[in-house]
């Protein structure tokens, strides 16, 4: 018996070294040349390592199959009603509630200028998606020079609006609720304000929060 468990040892010693070494090269070849990537490539890389690229129509096809009856647009109301439901918890926002007076003179450093839109504007890449105003993002980078600053504190409705794209986490899908998450692709406009307000965020709350965190990108 212990001539068995001293070669089991072995064994067991020899797998869990070939099992690092698979774990480092894999890493070296993968993963390591990613880190100065963007999150639309380190998406793009998961997704290539894991087999997703996979037809999209034919998946939510299988899904309606197996959920609605082979009914696509019954599937997509099903979705929607599930993605609203994540939040149907929590309490509406009180229009009436102010934290702040829009005729108080805000600090100059929050004060969005025609240089920082202009700026930001003109680093939006070109083949960013579109949100529903359907403005594509070559527009706003070309016209960057002729578009104002956003002082009056209202955010227009039309940057609140996203298209909603439905993403299989898993391939195929068979469950709403567990395998797919929803994209939202908001106005480029929007995303460029929100870079904005996000620089302005980080540089108060630097260092509190994950550096591999992607986040505030456009």
């Amino acid at each position: 018996m212990s001539g068995d468990l001293n070669q089991a040892n072995i064994l067991r010693n020899k797998v869990n070294r070939a099992a690092s070494k698979l774990k480092y090269n894999f890493y070296q070849t993968q993963i390591a040349a990613m880190h100065e990537s963007g999150s639309h490539d380190w998406w793009k890389h998961m997704k290539t390592i894991m087999g997703l690229k996979t037809n999209g129509k034919s998946c939510m096809q299988g899904l309606a199959n197996k959920t609605t009856d082979g009914d696509c647009g019954l599937l997509a109301n099903t979705m929607n009603d599930f993605f609203v439901s994540v939040s149907d918890h929590l309490p509406r926002l009180n229009k009436s509630h102010k934290v702040f007076d829009v005729n108080e003179e805000l600090p100059d450093q929050y004060v969005i200028s025609v240089c920082t839109t202009f700026k930001v504007l003109e680093s939006v890449k070109a083949n960013k998606a579109t949100g529903p105003d359907n403005i594509p993002a070559w527009v706003l980078r070309n016209y960057a020079n002729v578009l104002n600053s956003l002082r009056d504190g209202v955010l227009p409705m039309e940057w609140k609006m996203a298209n909603v794209i439905p993403l299989p986490k898993t391939s195929p899908p068979v469950s709403i609720e567990k395998d797919i998450r929803p994209i939202s692709l908001t106005p480029i406009a929007a995303k460029v304000f929100e870079s904005i307000i996000m620089k302005w965020v980080d540089e108060t709350i630097e260092g509190e929060i994950d550096a591999k965190k992607f986040w505030g990108e456009i």
